[in-house]
């Protein structure tokens, strides 16, 4: 039985320490609400939507204000007024016997207070808006006022940078006047919901009015200022030139300067309609095209003194060209006579002179313009300098033809001469060969000779021609050149074979009585001397010593040489 009770305390004491602990949860909880709750009531959500605000409203800002006061008298207040009596009674159940039961009243007040945050945020956002729209409208009412005073002084005190736009601007001026004065009546009576449109469409007019302000004494000045002055200048310019007998490269030049001033008319008509954006292009080409003028006037104007004073020193150039033209022609005809020239000099010397006559024929053309008053300087200028360049060409190709046949008779001379040595070595050579008293002379050598001697006789008969080709002569002289000295090697060669034979089967024959190999050394050697092949002799009767004495071939060899050396 004890223990039963005991059981029964225990179980009852930790129902009493769970809501203990539940009781101290939800104090937090609701006391914590009931904080959010009293914060709502200090956002003066009353005060900004007082009926006394309704006095200053009409139209649909009242229609929106109305809807916010309503909004706030039928679902924010009697949300608020429920739940406060929520936290009293969930507070009164905390100490009774439905303490257990407020877990759902708990709930409920916080769903109760988050729809009542969410009202209070969409109440003062639509206040915010309202209040915003009140203040922009006022302080544009003061800040459009001012700009519309100060596009009046600009208009009084500066009239002459805008001419006639000046009417058209004051007009639009007091047209904006008025679309403020309806705009401020409207925000006086409170319908801020139709001022903000008012205000949207008079600020984008305001802002046209003020570009066009800033833009048109820009537009203007050149218009009013620059462009007739340089008109009236170029007029008077050109029929000053055209008095002074200039011509020019475009035609009609004083009718483009009339075209030019309607063009300028025309943009002043635009901007006067206060239709700026075709003036800026048009301003740019009248620009454009006013300066082009004054180019074309002024390069006439520049290229006379340089025509007048480069006339004769053209004249000079051509006539020394074609003075050195008729030079070089006519000493290639004399060196043709006797030279075949064969880089068709006489051709291109033709063509240069040809050219000549074109040059001359343009030269004659523009000196009678001049004459005739009728030149345009300036094409003229440009044919001279075309001319000028034309003419130090044609110079540097007569000099060209002129170096390529300078040398003709020189380079005769030298060829006559080589001939002259040729003809002397080959006949040296020959007698070299006779003093030799060989039994005879190798058919090789026999017909190389002959090869070069055929040469020399056909280069020979080239010179001796009426008209020599010295180019054909030239490469003669190089091919005869390299045969002869391909003969005299061969000679030399033919020499020293045959004499060196000689001295070693001389040298043999002490030695062919105790050596047989030696012997039939000596017998091939002679017999290959006798029938002129002096090379085979030599290896024939050298390889034999070398084999008998040792280096005896080497040392017989070499005093040789330093014979032939020292004779």
């Amino acid at each position: 039985m004890l223990q039963i009770l005991i059981g029964i305390l225990v179980i009852a004491l930790i129902v009493l320490v769970v809501i203990f602990f539940y009781q101290r949860r939800v104090q937090t909880l609701v006391k914590g609400l009931d904080q959010q709750i009293k914060t709502l009531e200090q956002t003066k959500l009353e005060e900004e939507l007082s009926s006394e605000r309704l006095e200053g409203l009409m139209g649909e800002s009242l229609k929106k204000f109305t809807s916010l006061r309503e909004q706030y008298d039928k679902q924010f207040m009697p949300d608020y007024q429920k739940a406060e009596k929520l936290v009293k009674q969930i507070q009164s159940n905390l100490h009774s016997k439905n303490v257990l039961n407020t877990s759902s009243d708990v709930n409920d007040l916080r769903q109760l207070v988050d729809h009542l945050l969410t009202i209070q945020r969409q109440l003062e956002a639509s206040i915010d808006q309202l209040n915003q729209a009140v203040e922009t409208q006022t302080n544009a009412i003061k800040e459009l006022r001012q700009q519309y005073n100060k596009f009046g002084r600009i208009l009084d005190e500066k009239a002459f940078d805008y001419g006639e736009s000046q009417k058209e601007l004051q007009q639009r001026l007091v047209n904006l006047e008025k679309k403020y004065e309806h705009f401020s009546e409207v925000t006086h009576e409170g319908d801020h919901e139709a001022a903000q449109e008012l205000l949207n469409d008079l600020q984008e007019q305001t802002s046209d009015f003020q570009t066009m302000i800033d833009e048109i004494p820009e537009l203007y000045r050149p218009l009013y200022a620059i462009f007739p002055d340089q008109l009236k200048e170029l007029k008077s310019g050109y029929a000053d030139l055209v008095k002074a007998h200039y011509h020019f490269t475009e035609e009609n030049l004083e009718q483009q300067i009339d075209d030019l001033e309607s063009e300028r008319q025309m943009a002043l008509k635009k901007l006067a309609n206060l239709n700026p954006q075709p003036v800026k292009a048009a301003n740019k080409e009248l620009a454009a095209k006013i300066d082009h003028l004054y180019e074309v006037m002024q390069q006439e104007i520049d290229a006379k003194p340089y025509v007048l004073k480069d006339q004769p020193k053209i004249s000079s150039h051509l006539e020394h060209a074609q003075k050195q033209n008729m030079i070089l022609m006519t000493e290639l005809q004399r060196l043709s006579n006797s030279y075949t020239l064969n880089n068709d000099e006489i051709a291109d010397t033709r063509q240069l002179d040809e050219q000549l006559k074109e040059i001359a024929k343009q030269c004659q053309d523009d000196t009678q313009s001049i004459k005739e008053q009728t030149a345009v300087y300036s094409v003229i200028r440009a044919h001279y300098q075309e001319l000028e360049e034309n003419l130090t060409e044609i110079e540097k190709q007569q000099q060209s033809v002129n170096d390529g046949v300078a040398g003709l008779q020189t380079d005769e001379t030298r060829a006559r001469k080589a001939l002259q040595k040729f003809i002397t070595e080959i006949r040296t050579i020959k007698r070299h060969v006779e003093a030799l008293n060989l039994p005879g002379i190798p058919q090789d050598y026999l017909d190389y000779f002959f090869v070069v001697s055929d040469e020399i006789s056909k280069l020979s008969e080239a010179m001796n021609q009426p008209q020599i080709n010295m180019e054909d002569i030239t490469k003669q002289l190089l091919i005869v050149q390299d045969d002869l000295e391909n003969l005299q090697e061969k000679t030399d060669n033919l020499r020293d074979s045959a004499a060196l034979t000689e001295r070693l089967i001389q040298y043999a024959n002490r030695l062919s009585t105790d050596n047989e190999t030696i012997d039939k050394a000596i017998q091939k050697a002679q017999d290959l001397f006798e029938r002129n092949e002096y090379s085979t002799a030599l290896e024939t009767i050298g390889t034999a010593l070398e084999e008998a004495e040792a280096g005896s071939f080497k040392r017989i060899e070499q005093d040789y040489y330093q014979s032939v050396k020292n004779s």
